[in-house]
C-alpha cells in the first residue's frame, strides 16, 4: 500500500511537471535598426550598418564607414517598420560616440517617432531636411575622424508581442504509467496473502477431518 502511494506521488509530480506552459520570446516580424548618415557634402556616407533588434534591450551601431566626415547632414537610426508592426514599442538615445569619446546631447531636442509616416521609428538626432536642422540635440559641426557609434534601448516589444506558449503533451502518456505501477504493486501482496490463504485452507480441512474421525470413533 506504501509503495502504491509513493508510486502515485512520483506519477502525480511528472504529470504536473509535464503539463508546465515552456514560454520563449519571439518577434511575429523581425526589426531591423539602421543607421542613416552622411554630411553636409554628401561625401561621406552610410546607409548600411545596420543591427538586428530581437527585444527589449539595448543596443549599439558602429560605423568607420563616416569616417572623414567634417560634420553632421543627416544623421537618423530607422527602426524598420517597427512602428506599423509594434506602435507601443519605442528607441530612446542613451549616447552618441565620436572616436571613442561619448558627445554631448541635449535629450530633449532628439525626435522620435514614425516622421517621414512610412511605418519606420526613427530617431532623429540631426537632420538638414527636418526641424532638428532649426533646433539640434548635437553639435552639428562635429568631424568624425575614425568612428561613429549610437547606443539606444528598445522597450515595448515584449508587450506588443507576447511570448509563444507550448505545453508538453507528456500528461497523457504519463497517466498509463499510474495503473501500470499500481497493478505491479497490487500483484507482489495478492501472491503472498494467496500462499497464506492456502495454509489456511489446508489446516481448515485437516481440522474438519479430524472432527469428522472422532465423531465416527
Amino acid at each position: 500500500m506504501k509503495m502504491n502511494k509513493a508510486i502515485a506521488a512520483l506519477v502525480s509530480g511528472a504529470v504536473a511537471v509535464s503539463g508546465m506552459a515552456v514560454s520563449a520570446f519571439a518577434l511575429d516580424t523581425p526589426v531591423v535598426a539602421k543607421l542613416g548618415f552622411t554630411d553636409s557634402t554628401w561625401e561621406h556616407q552610410d546607409w548600411e550598418t545596420s543591427v538586428e533588434v530581437t527585444g527589449d534591450g539595448t543596443y549599439t551601431l558602429t560605423s568607420t564607414t563616416v569616417a572623414g566626415a567634417a560634420d553632421f547632414g543627416v544623421f537618423v537610426i530607422d527602426f524598420d517598420q517597427m512602428f506599423a508592426n509594434y506602435p507601443d514599442a519605442v528607441a530612446t538615445l542613451d549616447k552618441i560616440e565620436v572616436d571613442g569619446s561619448e558627445i554631448s546631447v541635449s535629450a530633449d531636442k532628439i525626435l522620435y517617432g514614425d516622421i517621414e509616416e512610412k511605418g519606420n521609428f526613427r530617431i532623429d538626432v540631426y537632420n538638414m531636411y527636418s526641424d532638428t536642422k532649426d533646433n539640434p540635440g548635437v553639435n552639428q559641426a562635429t568631424a568624425v575622424s575614425e568612428s561613429l557609434s549610437v547606443t539606444f534601448t528598445v522597450s515595448g516589444l515584449e508587450a506588443a508581442a507576447p511570448a509563444e506558449t507550448e505545453a508538453a503533451p507528456a500528461e497523457t502518456e504519463a497517466a498509463p504509467a499510474e495503473t501500470t505501477a499500481s497493478a505491479e504493486t497490487t500483484t507482489a501482496p495478492a501472491t503472498g496473502n494467496a500462499s497464506a490463504a492456502a495454509i489456511v485452507a489446508v489446516m481448515a480441512v485437516a481440522g474438519a477431518a479430524a472432527v469428522i474421525s472422532k465423531k465416527r470413533g
